[in-house]
């Protein structure tokens, strides 16, 4: 009964710190800091990589303070890099774990097989575990290397796309302007 109580507790106190981000107020300044002009291309980048390999690397418990930490050090984008540091919320878990854990497997040579639970001992869990950390590591790397050139790519793409946008729009004011000053001249000379 204890267990449920402080389970039901903890899980209220998490609506309660969450409950800003979902007000209008609160997600105008989660857009704000995603969309800031002072923050370059690259900077962007450069924060979802970060918060990609905060999220892979196995720091459990210590994910979103070590983000925020760093963030706030290196004057990264701090929503970008929250956003992206939860890579390992429980859909992506079980695939980041088996990632991780293949990847560890260059590392070792192969050489360790997943166990029988009947051959589990201390010495085979410290070989799946730096099996595992080893492969997270990797992972962490690889992963925030191309979640920050694919981020790059797509902002760069999108700032283009706005520009263009933008010069079509003043091509076609420009058009209309000519076209009311080519029908006032000539008003003015019948």
């Amino acid at each position: 009964m204890r267990i449920y109580k402080a389970l039901k507790a903890n899980v209220i106190k998490s609506i309660e710190v969450a409950r800003p981000f979902c007000s209008k107020k609160g997600l105008k300044l989660l857009a704000d800091q995603l969309y800031d002009a002072n923050h370059s291309d690259g900077l962007k980048a450069l924060s979802a990589a970060i918060g990609v390999f905060l999220g892979i690397i196995p720091i459990w418990g210590f994910q979103t303070l070590s983000a925020i930490f760093l963030a706030t050090a290196f004057r990264l984008n701090k929503a970008l890099v929250l956003i992206f540091s939860h890579i390992s919320l429980p859909p992506l878990l079980p695939l980041v774990i088996f990632l991780s854990y293949r990847a560890g497997s260059y590392w070792m040579g192969n050489s360790i097989n997943p166990a029988s639970p009947s051959k589990i001992s201390v010495q085979s869990f410290n070989s799946h575990l730096q099996q595992y950390i080893l492969g997270s590591l990797t992972l962490a790397m690889v992963a925030a290397v191309i979640t920050g050139l694919l981020t790059y790519g797509i902002l760069k793409a999108a700032g283009a796309v706005k520009q263009y946008r933008q010069a079509a729009v003043l091509k076609r004011e420009r058009m209309v302007s000519f076209a009311d000053l080519s029908g006032l001249i000539e008003n003015n000379e019948s």
